[in-house]
């Protein structure tokens, strides 16, 4: 009997574990300046679809529920990812500015300067559960595992308990560096930093670093994809890395007043046809592979 194509079996076999098959991330970027607003990009970086917030955006979250969160001056805001308005948290003084948002490990926080300083604990309609007093200002703010905050400030990178016990407090010995964003995922910590030097630190959970890249200008924002990359914002730019520094995709939008404030990438969920369809190429599979036996 002739046996069945390697290049057929490869597709099936990829299409009945999901995971054979490389997933392409769905980016949300919130920008700021010339026109206020989130767009969705495909890992390519191509515009899907955009809505308008109104509101100076200094960072963005994909919440659980297909939704997302802004953190804007004294308000966070969460919003579907259609654009539709479901929750706006003001918080009662002014003096009071959001720096960052992510939500991860059952919570929503947020990372606030002006006259406090600290990070707020909330649940999914930012309800507040908790508030820690910090003592320095935080540029990034990332949700772990098991109730562990990660923040960025200065040349500074913490892990807080969500109940307020600090960790671990890694400090870099360049005093120009300054860490401006830092984001979680599959147990990998990944921190932007400007100043001196301009790169990406890849560090694991007690915040050793375990690799970097340069990339020669100041990053606003970065978030992990899903495919072993890391988005990257800067001004009118968002760029696209593999873990390694090798640069994948980059996309500059024509007005220079637009600034991308936040970004974040999430996975796309499988159809429940698409769910049957991989089910059946699994029994498909496992069919072709008895006949090659016969």
């Amino acid at each position: 009997m002739k046996p069945t194509s390697p290049v057929l079996s490869t597709l099936l076999l990829g299409a009945a574990l999901g995971c054979a098959l490389p997933a392409h991330a769905t980016v949300y970027a919130s920008y700021s300046g010339s026109q206020l607003g989130v767009t969705q990009r495909t890992d390519a970086l191509v515009q899907t679809n955009y809505f308008g917030t109104g509101v100076q955006a200094r960072g963005l979250a994909l919440g659980a529920n297909n939704d997302l969160y802004i953190a804007a001056g004294n308000h966070l805001i969460n919003y579907s990812t259609s654009g539709t308005l479901i929750h706006d948290m003001a918080f009662p003084i002014s003096s009071i500015n959001y720096t960052d948002v992510d939500v991860g490990g059952g919570h929503v926080v947020a990372s606030y300067n002006g006259s406090q300083q600290g990070f707020t604990v909330r649940d999914y309609a930012l309800n507040q559960s908790n508030a820690v007093s910090t003592g320095f200002d935080i540029s990034g703010i990332a949700a772990g595992d098991n109730n562990h905050v990660y923040l960025a400030s200065g040349n500074h990178l913490y892990d807080y308990l969500t109940n307020g016990t600090q960790v671990t407090n890694m400090t870099f010995p360049d005093l120009g560096i300054n860490y401006t964003d830092v984001a979680y995922g599959n147990n990998l910590l990944v921190a932007s930093y400007a100043g001196s030097q301009h790169g990406v630190t890849l560090r694991n959970l007690a915040l050793n670093q375990t690799s970097y890249f340069g990339v020669g200008f100041d990053i606003d924002r970065l978030t992990l994809g899903t495919n072993n990359d890391v988005f990257l914002t800067s001004g009118n730019n968002i760029y696209d890395y593999s873990l390694t520094g090798t640069l994948l995709n980059h996309m500059t939008f024509p007005d220079s007043d637009i600034r991308y404030t936040g970004i974040d990438a999430m996975a796309p969920v499988p159809e429940p046809d698409t769910v049957a369809m991989l089910l059946a190429g699994l029994g498909l599979v496992g069919w072709i592979a008895r006949r090659r036996k016969a």
